[in-house]
């Protein structure tokens, strides 16, 4: 069986835009509304608009008696080679294709006996579509059951550091919890109000912010007000949905630590204006380790991996 444009985009999560072009589903989580204005800082800040083109977070997902899956993909650009489609097969991590390069090519996966639930990872740093996807048996779409939750974030929050697309934070969160996550993380990004939109159709019970950790380059007053403003925007949009702040994690590279808490400071006075958000402790979800970094700044899997199962106890609320 071969599936159409039409039928992929049914089957695609975190998510809410599915551009088609030369029959490739482009998984899409920002408008072109949203990379112009991106696009707007690209002198002061490059690659933003660039990254919100990117299918990091995104996801196939559905159940099937099939013995194999495949299909075609079409990399447009890449930021790095760190990608991966990873499928998880009822949740387990079944088998990995690294992506190497700009191009068109294909990948096919054995599957397990049986009907079960097949989740296939698309990479987290480059942009990317599908088409011509194809298995030998039957099937049917995962429905969204749990609450839809937006994360607005920077590079930790697009996957880099994991390597393994499944691995990354937002993903682990998902196989967690249960929830339609919608992950809108760019690397590189700051506290900039003017990126702050509503996704078309895609309408939060929850939103997760995870900002402030790029501010090395901004001063103290310029980082100040561009936080009150960015949380001034996000409590416009969205006052009456609960808010996590998730501030900066933990970090062992060349901070300056004094300056670093000051940012920290800020994000939880700027949080403290508004009844609707409530402040994570970034320091509390990722162990004070560099085992559990890549680089000394973004989680690898292993800190990936703790850092959703601490996140998913509180917005779950189980202890």
């Amino acid at each position: 069986m071969k599936l159409s444009a039409v039928s992929i985009k049914k089957l695609i999560k975190g998510a809410f835009l599915f551009p088609v072009c030369q029959g490739y589903v482009f998984p899409k989580h920002f408008s072109e509304k949203d990379i112009k204005a991106f696009e707007a800082f690209e002198k002061e800040y490059q690659g933003w608009g660039w990254r919100a083109g990117f299918c990091c977070g995104a996801s196939l997902e559905l159940k099937t008696d099939a013995s194999k899956i495949g299909f075609k993909y079409f990399v447009k650009s890449a930021s790095s080679e760190a990608n991966t489609f990873d499928l998880y097969v009822n949740d387990k991590l079944q088998s990995v294709h690294a992506v190497s390069g700009e191009g068109k090519f294909s990948v096919s996966f054995d599957l397990p006996e049986g009907e079960k639930k097949v989740t296939i990872y698309f990479p987290n740093d480059c942009e990317l579509g599908i088409k011509d996807l194809e298995f030998d048996g039957g099937y049917r779409a995962v429905k969204s059951k749990g609450k839809k939750v937006l994360i607005i974030g920077d590079s930790i929050t697009q996957g880099y550091g994991t390597f393994m697309s499944g691995a990354s934070y937002v993903n682990v969160l998902k196989r967690k919890t249960g929830f339609d996550i919608l992950p809108q993380g760019i690397g590189g990004l700051t506290f900039k109000h003017e990126t702050l939109n509503k996704p078309e159709g895609f309408m939060p019970d929850m939103i997760i912010v995870a900002l402030g950790t790029n501010y090395y380059d901004v001063e103290y007053y310029e980082y100040e007000k561009e936080a009150k403003a960015f949380y001034e925007k996000l409590h416009e949009l969205w006052s009456n949905v609960p808010i996590y702040d998730i501030t900066p994690l933990w970090r062992n590279d060349f901070v300056k630590w004094e300056r670093f808490m000051h940012c920290i400071d800020v994000i939880k006075s700027e949080c403290r204006k508004y009844e609707n958000i409530t402040v994570i402790d970034g320091f509390d979800l990722v162990p004070h380790t560099d085992f559990a970094f890549i680089d000394k700044v973004h989680p690898n899997a292993w800190g990936a991996e703790l850092m959703a199962d601490a996140l998913a106890k509180i917005i779950t609320d189980k202890k």
